[in-house]
């Protein structure tokens, strides 16, 4: 059964919001619905599934802004809600900054002809039994096959996510998007009361092309190379970052160049538009229209237009996020609230036909650290200085030789970004960011 897609609701909420004595108003209707399967060693474990549905609701009156959600779908509730939230409204602080983009920037369909493939059409065919069955052979695929095994749990989670944008200036917008993901988690007898853990997931927007099979497995193996870690000397040492990680360092320059944090002064890329900042070997591009992509879409959460962009070209800062109450606050052109589907990659090498993974990168640095994971830690908005707990892999020759523990690494990102060294090409597709195996030189890490 497809959700309900109730516009007429939404449609009912914005004529009463301008009924009311609002000047403008946006209403976001979301409904989503949710399945969860866990199977955990050799029996299921846990079952759920949830519904939701919800509006949002933007006021703008005579200046003052407000917002308001609910989940009421009665037309006479909602308009009493509706009533009570306008006149909430008109108490709240004037701030002209507020309003609705200049409709020039709205998204107008057309999409280049290009459908973004975001849903699932047999997502309602995919039966109970399929999904409990692949949490399952997930399991079985490890279980029993090493005495120091302790414990598995498989999930695999599916959703169909619908959102529709209205508002009084006349757009209307409505994305769909399904989502299956598998997951195993795994622990294993390590030395002493250590117990290793290893994990390893897929996600795809498409059932058919969610690739399970050994997700257990790499599970499992992931677990048993932690056994045993040493202490690594405090000192400078390449390092490698995984491609199911490496997100975590492209974060705090997303963070930096959003527009609040730009007004707010407390960003570390302050007043760096067009300058060369980092390596010139970096090159962030967001692709936003990229088929089958978690986060593609023709239109940001004001209904402005997206469109694919450098986001960090040579190095250089190519533009920062912002949406148009940050534009009225800081002078700067409304581009969109935040990236689509960044990617990046080598400047210049965005069709690169070499193979650069994680075996290109260790053969290439010889010897250092791979990290694997992060564990806490914080990055400085203002400055950029970050201290990062890991784990991982030294290595020597491009070969792992033992995994490392109570590690932290530090720095700044500035300083970080200009050591790279490399760059892969082998993102994962189940992250909605695209960012491959990372390779920086001569990196402060914290060990004994």
């Amino acid at each position: 059964m497809k959700l309900n897609h109730n516009i007429s609701t939404a449609q009912f909420a914005l004529d009463a919001a301008l009924e009311k004595g609002c000047n403008d108003a946006r209403i976001t209707l979301n409904e989503s619905r949710q399945n969860t399967f866990t199977f955990r060693n050799d029996q299921l474990d846990r079952l759920q599934q949830a519904t939701s549905s919800s509006l949002f609701l933007q006021l703008y009156v005579d200046g003052k802004y407000g917002t308001f959600s609910t989940n009421k779908t009665d037309r006479k509730e909602l308009l009493d809600f509706i009533s009570k939230g306008v006149e909430i409204t008109k108490l709240i602080t004037e701030d002209k900054d507020r309003g609705l983009p200049d409709k020039n920037l709205y998204y107008r369909g057309g999409g280049e002809g290009k459908d973004l493939r975001q849903y699932d059409n047999l997502y309602s065919d995919i039966s109970t039994e399929q999904k409990i069955n692949i949490a399952k052979d997930c399991n079985y695929e490890i279980l029993g096959k090493d005495e120091r095994i302790l414990n598995v749990t498989s999930e695999f989670s599916d959703y169909e996510d619908y959102n529709l944008i209205i508002d009084s200036q006349g757009f209307m917008g409505e994305t769909e998007q399904t989502g299956f993901t598998i997951s195993t988690d795994c622990s294993v007898k390590g030395e002493k009361d250590a117990r290793p853990e290893g994990w390893w997931y897929e996600s795809s927007l498409f059932f058919n092309k969610l690739y399970y099979k050994g997700c257990g497995e790499r599970a499992l193996e992931r677990a048993l190379k932690k056994i045993d870690p040493k202490k690594l000397r405090s000192g400078r040492y390449n390092m490698i970052v995984e491609n199911t990680v490496s997100s975590k360092l492209v974060a705090p320059i997303i963070s930096a160049l959003n527009g609040a944090n730009i007004q707010q002064n407390n960003s570390f890329l302050q007043n760096k538009l067009g300058e060369k900042v980092f390596s010139p070997l970096l090159e962030i591009y967001d692709d936003a229209h990229l088929p089958e992509s978690f986060g593609a879409r023709y239109f940001d959460s004001e209904g402005v237009a997206t469109q694919p962009m450098k986001i960090i070209d040579c190095g250089t800062i190519n533009t920062y996020f912002v949406n148009s109450y940050y534009s009225k606050k800081t002078g700067l052109p409304v581009t969109v609230d935040s990236p689509s589907v960044p990617e990046c990659y080598v400047a210049g090498e965005n069709n690169c036909k070499i193979i650069k993974d994680l075996d290109f990168l260790l053969n290439k640095s010889l010897n250092g650290v791979l990290v694997t994971g992060f564990n806490g830690g914080n990055s400085n908005s203002s400055t950029g200085d970050f201290s990062f707990g890991i784990e991982g892999f030294y290595f020597e020759n491009g070969e792992c030789l033992f995994p490392v523990s109570e590690m932290n690494i530090t720095g700044n990102i500035i300083s970080l970004w200009n050591s790279i060294v490399e760059i892969g090409n082998d993102p994962r597709t189940s992250n909605r960011w695209l960012i491959p195996s990372l390779l920086f030189e001569d990196v402060d890490f914290n060990g004994f």
